[in-house]
């Protein structure tokens, strides 16, 4: 984390406390689906930690939240947590929704934890400190490589520079969410394609993709039932 301001005693202590062992603050803020910011503000005790946060904390963690907000009771961590165990990541369902009242689409902050999944495996397809997600594959246009209904897991941490080394991303364009594989052309515009020949790809300015195409994610992995014989 950039601040390294102290440990606010109280309710800042107490979730200080659940941090594994070996384990940084970047790490236990992505394991329960928060930003290292959120997590700083949370332990210098400079925001009260939200309902949501708590919550998953107490799922993922095992705590107990009256524990945590009083300090009354017992931690009841779950012998994992108490032996600072952080070989397992909680990764959080994602939706997107608009904004406001067709606003853009952005990432839900409602999203609850969905999987959990080795550290290491994880760390196969995602670099140190980006926060993972899970969705589901809705639709044909990504078959074969992605099937409907597959689950995706997805790097949320990346941003528009991100379409410079091509790949599939969750986007959205004037409100609409979408699976594409996405490449950058010697010319400099932009490759909207579907690995689903029957739909036809669209090729659009950088100045295009700059004012309607938000980049929200980028597809790693997919997964799904056995498919064919």
């Amino acid at each position: 984390m950039a601040r390294t301001r102290q440990t606010a005693p109280g309710v800042g202590e107490r979730i200080q406390s659940l941090v594994g062992k070996d384990q940084t603050l970047e790490q236990f803020a992505q394991e329960i689906g928060v930003s290292s910011r959120t997590l700083g503000n949370y332990l210098r005790g400079e925001r009260e930690p939200s309902y949501d946060f708590l919550r998953r904390v107490r799922t993922i963690c095992g705590a107990d939240i009256n524990w945590l907000i009083t300090g009354e009771g017992t931690p009841g961590a779950s012998p994992a947590a108490q032996a600072g165990s952080t070989d397992q990541v909680a990764i959080p369902r994602c939706s997107f929704k608009p904004s406001a009242p067709d606003g853009p689409l952005t990432l839900s902050s409602d999203n609850e934890p969905y999987l959990s999944v080795p550290r290491a495996w994880l760390s196969r397809y995602l670099p140190e400190g980006a926060r993972p997600g899970i969705m589901e594959a809705s639709g044909d246009t990504m078959d074969p490589t992605i099937a409907d209904g597959d689950l995706l897991l997805l790097n949320i941490s990346v941003d528009r520079s991100a379409i410079k080394d091509g790949g599939v991303f969750v986007i959205s364009i004037d409100g609409s969410l979408l699976v594409k594989r996405l490449q950058v052309t010697a010319d400099g515009h932009i490759l909207i394609r579907s690995d689903n020949d029957l739909y036809e790809q669209e090729k659009v300015t950088r100045e295009f993709a700059d004012e309607r195409i938000t980049v929200h994610a980028k597809v790693v992995w997919a997964g799904g039932p056995i498919r064919g014989r």
